[in-house]
């Protein structure tokens, strides 16, 4: 991952559309003050989501925006396009390259894209999360920036610490779980809220059903003994009645009786009395039938008066039935209408809650799975660190062993070195002696051979030529064994320890062996800490996405909480609808019911009417030509009578005690009607009261009815008070209650789950500041390590220190930096000069980048306070990073920008105007 290319449009100075494009290694970013080389710094800190105009050097973000010139006009947009190559897979993509977008407009419109695609700056931000790059990460150092790392707040250090640590995505993802688990906290006080008010109708409904079930019980108390008490006086009426059918068939024996006495007597005087027995049987018989048809008007008349009091009392009942079946058809449509209405919005809602149950199984499954995954991780990363720990101690024992070895190498060295009496100077002297040796010989060598060469060329060689040169010859062999003297001298001051260092035996081998073992063990150390780290940044990504999940899920159950209660409040109207419904189409069936009883009742009395008005005409009838009749027979019998005196004195006597024990017989009748009326009037009134008929309860008189009526009736009054004490009544109050207690036992479960998911997010929250605390403290002591080493580095030797403010609480802590530069003592960051506070942020830099180094890195101006040979020490150590990590670097320095691969240069050819020049250095060294 590397920056290939940042594009400018309407930022700052770059009023023209500009695309500076970036090679790998080291780039210098050049040009005169005031050009617009930290506009580009800026426009990278903008698009990577800067949100203060004052670390843009602005006073308003709209100030970003070009705004014109004395040739040029203002622009409405600024535009930034960072492209970067993302071929390793660092940033969460799937793509090569990722070009990242923002724009902004006058009106104070912002928009930000990932590739083209508009994204939110929370997003954008998380793409870059624990990577090094970001708006305020250790990818941008600038003297702002090393000011923060060396202020006087040790708290405003730590945030390269976590950078490098990669925990800021999971600082934000715990604070992001503290929220929702403040937001769960919040919904449990809801639910509770919504259960307090739950329980409160619950308690009262309870009351109330209470209070109706015992109200039933009265009211069925007091039904039975108002039953108990009709059918005692029904009982009394059967009794009259039997008593009045025993008495009227004793009379009726008895006129039986008289009946055959005079028939008797009749027949005695039919010999003398023949027509007058025969007109006294004729009067007797109408007389009777005279009488009888006075009873029969009589009980016509009462009958009539009767069915006409209860046909009017029925007309009545008619029409007040007719109004109640149109008021109750009306009620029964329109609460079908609100039913079916409600039955499509239930179902809509039970749709939607079974959709929520299957993304909530669905979530649920999940998170286990990840929880299983975690779990399977933790144990793989407690059997490394058991590992690390046993390589770390064989690694302190090796360590140990080492320097142990090489304290006895450099004992034996200087011990050698001492016997051999060898020093440098003579080493020196006794070179130069054999090398000035050699070059004599080989000059007078030389002459003398081309001087006998030309001899013998020019043929003008003689025995004493020969001679000379053999002589010549013989001294230069004597000057080769001088050389020769003078080399044996030299060898013989070169100590013998090097082949003793360098013979298989050797401890220089064994010191050798050692440094591969210790070599080996810090790489499979190495590789179960990145194994470990690995695993860990699974759990932490699995944690993230448990944590995520859990809150969808929550979210997911509050809704279907939600939904349930408006569905179950949506069913209980739809309950209570059809419950009214029911109850609105029983009353209309039993008031059509009541009214088909009334009208059969109406049309049965009216023809009873009729029926009565016919035999009460016909009475009338008979009765004029009984009267007629009697009248006649008076006449005859008094004629007979003169002469039948005597004899028809018993006859007559007869006549008037049948005629008496007659009356008694009608008068028993009329009561044994009226009796009946009576019953009939008990039942009838029975059965409108209570739409039942007493006979079927006459069993009761046999087995269950012990009290006397007036124990009965003292009990009925009782019951009436305590009926009346209890007041007003919610009849429908226990079918409510058990409405109401399901609502409140889910609510109840509801309740519990979410406290289930607060226990969770806790969890998962202590999970998060564990493995986070672990990775910081892992990343701290690696770049404390690290900074020690840097900072001899840069500084030629010393002392470099880092602390943390509060050990007990790594995460919260600050972190404190100590100096001790070559020659002086251990002091705070703050007492050391421009120069050595610059040097030592650049140390920090880079002991941070041996941790985890950024991808691309700017530096602005950081070398600005460092003289000539701390800018020697920082170049060589860009130049040694620059191998693994890309730097852009804004400078002044020669030695820095000669250290460049590629010259980036910045200018103003139109004021106000800023544009870019680009050369690559080939094979550019930096001595």
């Amino acid at each position: 991952m590397f920056l290939k290319h940042v594009e400018l449009f309407g930022f700052k100075s770059f009023a023209d559309r500009t695309k500076i494009d970036f090679a790998d290694g080291i780039s210098a970013l050049l040009g005169p003050n005031g050009c617009g080389k930290s506009n580009v710094v800026d426009s990278i800190k903008w698009v990577l989501g800067e949100q203060s105009y004052k670390t843009l050097r602005a006073s308003k973000m709209e100030d970003v925006i070009f705004n014109g010139t004395q040739d040029r006009k203002a622009l409405n947009i600024a535009e930034v396009t960072l492209t970067i190559s993302n071929d390793e897979g660092i940033l969460d993509l799937d793509m090569p390259e990722v070009a990242i977008k923002r724009r902004l407009y006058r009106s104070g419109e912002s928009e930000y894209f990932i590739n083209n695609t508009p994204v939110k700056l929370k997003e954008l931000r998380e793409l870059f999360f624990d990577t090094g790059v970001g708006k305020s990460a250790y990818s941008i150092m600038e003297q702002g920036k090393i000011d923060q790392i060396l202020s006087n707040k040790p708290e405003e250090r730590r945030y390269i610490f976590e950078e490098a640590a990669g925990i800021t995505k999971y600082k934000i993802k715990g604070s992001e779980a503290e929220r929702k688990l403040q937001r769960t906290n919040d919904n449990i006080k809801q639910v509770e809220s919504i259960i307090s008010e739950v329980k409160r109708s619950h308690d009262n409904l309870k009351i109330q059903s209470d209070k109706t079930i015992e109200y039933r019980k009265a009211k069925d108390n007091i039904f039975y003994l108002e039953l108990d008490i009709q059918l005692l006086r029904l009982q009394k009426f059967l009794e009259e009645k039997n008593s009045k059918e025993l008495q009227l068939e004793k009379i009726s024996k008895l006129r039986t009786d008289l009946k055959d006495k005079i028939m008797k007597l009749s027949e005695n005087l039919q010999s003398n009395q023949g027509l007058v027995s025969k007109l006294e049987n004729d009067l007797i018989q109408s007389q009777k039938e005279l009488y009888g048809i006075d009873l029969e008007k009589n009980n016509i008349e009462a009958q009539k008066k009767y069915l006409q009091e209860e046909q009017t009392d029925l007309l009545r009942r008619l029409r007040q039935q007719d109004l109640k079946i149109q008021e109750y058809n009306d009620k029964y449509l329109e609460i079908n209408n609100e039913i079916t209405a409600k039955n499509e919005q239930e179902k809509s809602y039970k749709a939607r809650i079974d959709e929520i149950q299957k993304n909530i199984l669905s979530y649920q499954e999940s998170i286990n799975q990840s929880l299983q995954s975690i779990e399977l991780n933790k144990n793989k990363i407690n059997d490394g660190e058991k590992s690390i720990v046993k390589f770390e101690d064989d690694l302190v024992e090796n360590e140990n062993r080492l320097r142990t070895i090489t304290d006895n190498i450099v004992a034996k060295l200087e011990d050698e070195l001492n016997q051999s009496g060898y020093t440098r100077d003579l080493k020196q002297n006794k070179q130069e002696d054999v090398i000035k040796s050699i070059q004599s010989l080989r000059l007078k060598l030389k002459s003398s051979i081309e001087k006998f060469w030309d001899q013998v060329r020019f043929n003008n060689i003689s025995n004493q030529n020969v001679e000379e040169f053999v002589g010549t010859l013989r001294e230069q062999i004597n000057l080769f064994d001088q050389i020769y003297d003078s080399f044996n001298a030299y060898i013989a001051i070169e100590p013998s320890l090097i082949d003793d260092f360098l013979s298989p035996e050797s401890i220089f081998h064994r010191k050798k062996d050692l440094d591969n073992l210790i070599f080996q063990i810090k790489d499979t150390i190495n590789q179960l800490r990145t194994n470990n780290k690995s695993l860990a940044e699974q759990n932490v990504i699995l944690s993230e996405r448990i944590l995520k999940n859990r809150s969808t899920l929550e979210e997911l159950k509050v809704n279907q909480a939600k939904i349930i209660t408006q569905s179950n409040s949506l069913k209980e109207i739809r309950v209570n609808l059809e419950r009214d419904s029911e109850e609105t189409l029983e009353a209309l069936n039993e008031s059509k019911k009541i009214k088909g009883t009334e009208q059969t009742k109406y049309e049965s009395i009216n023809n009873k009417i009729e029926e009565l008005n016919k035999k009460q005409q016909k009475a009338y009838e008979d009765e004029k030509k009984l009267k007629d009749l009697l009248l006649t027979l008076e006449k005859k019998i008094s004629q007979q009578n003169s002469e039948l005196e005597g004899r028809e004195k018993e006859l007559n006597d007869c006549n008037i005690e049948l005629a008496k024990n007659q009356s008694k017989y009608d008068q028993i009748s009329m009561s044994l009607t009226q009796n009946a009326t009576e019953i009939r009037n008990l039942n009838d009134n029975f059965r409108e009261r209570y739409s039942r008929d007493l006979d079927d309860f006459t069993s009761r008189l046999i087995n269950e009815i012990k009290d006397m009526p007036n124990q009965l009736k003292e009990r009925l009054a009782n019951e009436k008070n305590h009926l009346k004490s209890l007041g007003q009544v919610n009849l429908m109050a226990p079918e409510e209650f058990i409405e109401v207690k399901e609502r409140y036992d889910f609510l109840n479960s509801q309740i519990n789950d979410l406290i289930n998911a607060q226990e969770d997010l806790k969890r998962i929250t202590s999970e998060i500041h564990k493995e986070s605390t672990q990775m910081f403290l892992r990343t701290y002591k690696e770049i404390k390590k690290n900074f020690h080493h840097m900072f001899r580095q840069l500084f030629g030797g010393g002392r470099g220190e880092l602390k943390l403010t509060d050990e007990d609480n790594p995460l919260e802590s600050g972190i404190e930096m100590y100096c001790q530069p070559p020659g002086k003592k251990l002091e705070s960051i703050d007492l050391l000069s421009g120069g050595e506070r610059s040097l030592t942020a650049v140390g920090l830099l880079f002991a941070t980048y041996l941790v985890k180094p950024s991808p691309f890195c700017i530096l602005d101006e950081i070398d600005a306070a460092l003289d000539e040979s701390n800018v020697g020490r920082f170049v060589n150590m860009l130049m040694e990073f620059g191998q693994t990590s890309q730097f852009i670097v804004i400078t002044h320095n020669k030695k820095t920008v000669a250290g460049a691969k590629t010259l980036l240069g910045v200018t103003m050819e139109e004021s106000g105007v800023s544009k870019t020049i680009a050369i690559r250095i080939e094979g550019a060294e930096v001595s």
